[in-house]
């Protein structure tokens, strides 16, 4: 009697995550990654101590707001337009001084993070931003060229890897799929597979060593979603295959390698200036990895609660079925997308 109740419970949770995935689905970004970025470029203007600032943000969050500038600033014009699915603005003010080092211009749009561009002190200058709750803080004084400390550099980019895993939604839909196909050393082989190959191909595409369409590899990137839920299925939690395990470890480091074009296609927006391209890369990697492992530890603990109450088979077909529909719907999504992007 016992095996049909939990049978049932488990046909019930199926229904249920079916049901909440329809609805996740008209919701579900298109994209591998929801990381919304912002640009920002900083050019003098035609009279003394006179400037352009202009600001590209995502159309979803580019509402029309006021600019905070630095004291002594004032605004003279502003001028709006919309191109390609964002909101594009330029900025026009003058000061009665000259920018200090501390100045800043606060924005009021909440991206995730993004770049600043300037040379109005005759060298390029670019810097990568980060976000938060009240939007993002331009350091126009940092006009002058120059290294930035590892101190500096550090928890910057392993904040934004942090962020990035985080918000990348392909990402963990793919991760959650390992932990619900393999436990503990199994596991741990699995995750370090995956890890290997995004690094690799993170490194690659970052340097511009491998350059690859992103439609195609976002497809992608959504079909390994499906084809893992769909592994861990039929996987059924029978764990010690060594042929299935070896063969599962091939096909999570391919699918790795898709995924870390994607990882450097963000750390592309966030704009680094080429002595800043090693260290990035490095504490972006780190931060990706640290976030990966704090879901994975997440999931792990969850599913050993669950255990504990004897529901954790059902739960997990449930979430696979979910996951699997997503990936699937995703990647039906974007191949239909090739022809418009």
């Amino acid at each position: 009697m016992s095996a049909s109740i939990a049978r049932a419970f488990a046909r019930a949770l199926a229904m249920v995550a079916m049901a909440a995935t329809i609805a996740l689905l008209g919701t579900a970004p298109a994209r591998a990654d929801i990381f919304m970025s912002a640009e920002f470029s900083l050019s003098r203007g035609e009279d003394a101590n006179s400037y352009e600032f202009t600001a590209a943000v995502p159309e979803a969050i580019g509402a029309p707001a006021a600019l905070i500038y630095p004291e002594g600033c004032r605004q003279t014009s502003v001028s709006r337009q919309t191109m390609a699915g964002r909101a594009q603005y330029a900025f026009e003010f003058a000061c009665d001084r000259a920018f200090r080092a501390d100045d800043v211009i606060r924005t009021p749009w909440k991206a995730d993070g993004g770049t600043f561009v300037t040379n109005v002190m005759g060298a390029q200058v670019d810097r990568s931003l980060s976000g938060d709750g009240d939007g993002i803080v331009v350091p126009v004084g940092e006009t002058a060229a120059g290294d930035r400390p590892l101190s500096q550099l550090a928890p910057e980019f392993l904040e934004q890897g942090v962020v990035h895993i985080w918000m990348g939604w392909d990402h963990l839909a793919f991760v959650l799929c390992l932990c619900l196909l393999a436990s503990g050393r199994q596991l741990v082989g699995l995750v370090t597979a995956f890890t290997l190959g995004h690094s690799i191909s993170l490194a690659l595409a970052f340097f511009a060593l491998v350059a690859v369409p992103v439609p195609p590899v976002e497809a992608a990137i959504a079909l390994s979603i499906a084809f893992m839920a769909r592994e861990a299925l039929m996987a059924s939690g029978r764990t010690g295959n060594r042929p299935a395990l070896r063969r599962q470890t091939i096909v999570v480091s391919l699918f790795g390698l898709l995924h870390g074009l994607g990882f450097a296609s963000a750390l592309g927006e966030l704009g680094v200036s080429h002595a800043e391209r090693v260290p990035s890369l490095i504490f972006f990697n780190i931060g990706v990895e640290a976030g990966q492992l704090a879901f994975v530890a997440a999931v792990t603990l969850a599913m050993m609660l669950l255990r504990r109450v004897n529901v954790s088979q059902p739960v997990r077909v449930a979430a696979l079925y979910a996951v699997g529909a997503i990936g699937a719907f995703w990647m039906v999504e974007r191949v239909s997308g090739f022809g418009i992007a």
